[in-house]
Parts: structure tokens; sequence; C-alpha cells
């Protein structure tokens, strides 16, 4: 995918935004013919080398500008008709939140300041980077629970979700700075205020792009970024919903592979950077994506993300698939 839009650039081809559309179609078909990877409980890396997993993650870094700036000449270049606008957006944003956003996620769960910083730079180009804050001091600890804004409640349809969680994480976000900032005893307003940098920083982007590319490059970074947090929140849904930790002798149960669906599809696994292991990734946060295991104790999906995705969009067909699961009823 990413190496079609980098090709639109090139071609000059609006067909070539479009093409990402279809191949989101073809990873659809695909994760339905080839089904669920039975032997995915066990053919993960077990130890992944540190060269292959850098590799993998610190090239990001080099193709999501590069995806983003394709983008920018794009529609700068020439007048643009609002539907190949619109396509560029799609294909852009859409790369970066099922690619982009999940590469970031990995590199802000390391322990290394490096990483961290990478995960950061790369959540600014998405106009999101609060996220890095929200989602693993916040979402980790809270997830199942109704501190959460990113655990989707049972019956709340993608739609509620969606303002919930994007609003609810930014407020989290700042919760969460505001109390580190006053343990170590350090003013809110200040240059140890994480959320301050990553508004400069992100206003710093803006300023440049609205020099650079004008009022069309503006409304393709603000919008490529809105569809790509939309895909990532959206995964949020998929990956929690109705999801409850219980009150037990007056404390909240611990994490546990009850509390995130998992689902054995393998196309999902290969193309997601193992998201659909997702039980995994809450019980050992800091395991690389390429070790992640689906666990048979975790509520199985009834299908692959790219499916899951289309079904989120209508709710009533989302509760009669997944709500039985919840019961135990049509859970594997």
């Amino acid at each position: 995918m990413a190496a079609v839009v980098l090709g639109a650039s090139w071609s000059g081809a609006a067909w070539a935004f479009r093409a990402v559309i279809w191949a989101f179609l073809i990873a659809l078909i695909a994760d339905v013919v080839i089904g669920v990877d039975r032997k995915s409980t066990t053919d993960s890396f077990e130890n992944p080398s540190d060269l292959v997993l850098r590799t993998l993650t610190w090239s990001w870094l080099f193709v999501q500008p590069a995806l983003i700036l394709t983008g920018l000449f794009s529609v700068a270049r020439a007048p643009m008709a609002g539907s190949d606008l619109f396509a560029t957006c799609v294909a852009v944003g859409a790369t970066g939140g099922m690619f982009g956003i999940p590469v970031a996620h990995e590199l802000m769960h390391r322990r290394n300041r490096f990483d961290r910083l990478a995960a950061e730079l790369l959540m600014t180009l998405f106009s999101y980077t609060h996220f890095c804050i929200e989602h693993v001091e916040g979402h980790h600890p809270n997830v199942g629970t109704p501190a959460d804004p990113a655990t989707a409640r049972r019956g709340e349809s993608l739609y509620a979700f969606l303002p919930r969680t994007i609003f609810g994480g930014l407020v989290s976000a700042w919760r969460l700075e505001r109390a580190r900032l006053h343990k170590q005893n350090r003013a809110i307003v200040g240059p140890h205020n994480r959320l301050l940098w990553y508004s400069l920083a992100l206003g710093g982007i803006y300023v440049v792009v609205a020099f650079a590319f004008g009022a069309l490059g503006l409304l393709f970074f603000a919008v490529q970024g809105a569809i790509a947090v939309l895909i990532i929140e959206t995964l949020n849904y998929i990956e929690h919903y109705g999801l409850v930790r219980r009150e037990r002798d007056g404390r909240i149960e611990a994490v546990s592979y009850l509390h995130s669906w998992d689902s054995g599809h393998a196309v999902s696994g290969w193309l997601l950077f193992n998201v659909s292991r997702h039980s995994d990734h809450h019980v050992q946060p800091h395991k690389s994506y390429l070790s992640l295991n689906n666990h048979p104790q975790a509520p199985q999906l009834p299908a692959g993300y790219f499916s899951l995705f289309v079904l989120a969009l209508f709710p009533p067909l989302w509760r009669r698939a997944i709500d039985p699961r919840l019961d135990g009823g049509g859970t594997p």
C-alpha cells in the first residue's frame, strides 16, 4: 500500500491513490478465504532478533513522512478535483492508520528513550501525539473499566464510541500529565509538560505545511491525520468491545487474557503487526509484536479485522455478531 501511494505522486495518476481502497478490499477477501491460522498459538518468533525488529519499525520513520510529503506535493502541484483530493486523503490516512500508527504503538511500548521519541514523532504526523501518554499510562492500566475511554461499552455503537474515546483520551492524557508533574513537584505550565511540547511541535508542523503547500496542503494534512486516527480508534473499538474487569473483594481484578478480543485470522495478523493477538499484548505490553500469540482462553472474534472494520460500521449487525459471544454463546 505504501508503494502504491508513493507511486501516485511519481505517476501523477489519481487512480494510484484509489488503488489503496482496492488493496483494502483484496486484504478483506484474502482474510476471509485464508481464514484462521491454526498454528497461530505457536508460530510466532519466540526470540526475534533486535535487528529484525528495529529494521521493520525504524524503516517506517522514513516511509510515513515520505507518504505524507507525496500527498502534499500531489495536492499542491496542480488543481485537483474534490473526489481526487478525498481519495488522496483516504489513501495516505488509511495507510497511516493501518501501518504508521501500529508502528508508533510498537515503539511507544519499548523501554529506550529513542524508540519512544520516534513514536512521538510519528504520532505528531497524525496530530495525535497525546496518544503516547494516554495509551501507555492510561489505557493499559485502566482497560476494561469505566476509567478507560478506549474500552467500548456493550451496546455502544462505533459512532458513539469515537467521539468519547477521541476527546476522552485527550482529557485523560492531560490528567495523567498533570498528576505526573504534581508528583514531581513541577509546574503544570512549564518545560517538563510533554503535552505542551507536543502542541508546540504540532503547531510548528502546521505552520510549515501552510507556508509550503497552502490551504489545500493544510487541509490534506489535517484530514489524512483524522482518517488515520479514526482507523486506529476503530481498531480499539474492535479489540475491547463489551469486555469488563470485574470488582472482586473491593478491588478491580488484574488484566488477563479475558479482557481483550483475539482473532486468529492469518491475513489480519500478517498485515497489521499482529494486532489481532491483542490479549497477549495487554498481559505482556513490552513483548514485541513478532512474539505475540493467540490464547485460547481469550474471547475470540468471529472474523478477521478487515471484515470486522466494515461490520462495525453497521451497529445492528455488529451487535448481532458480537454480543452473543460476550455471553459465551458464540465463542468457539
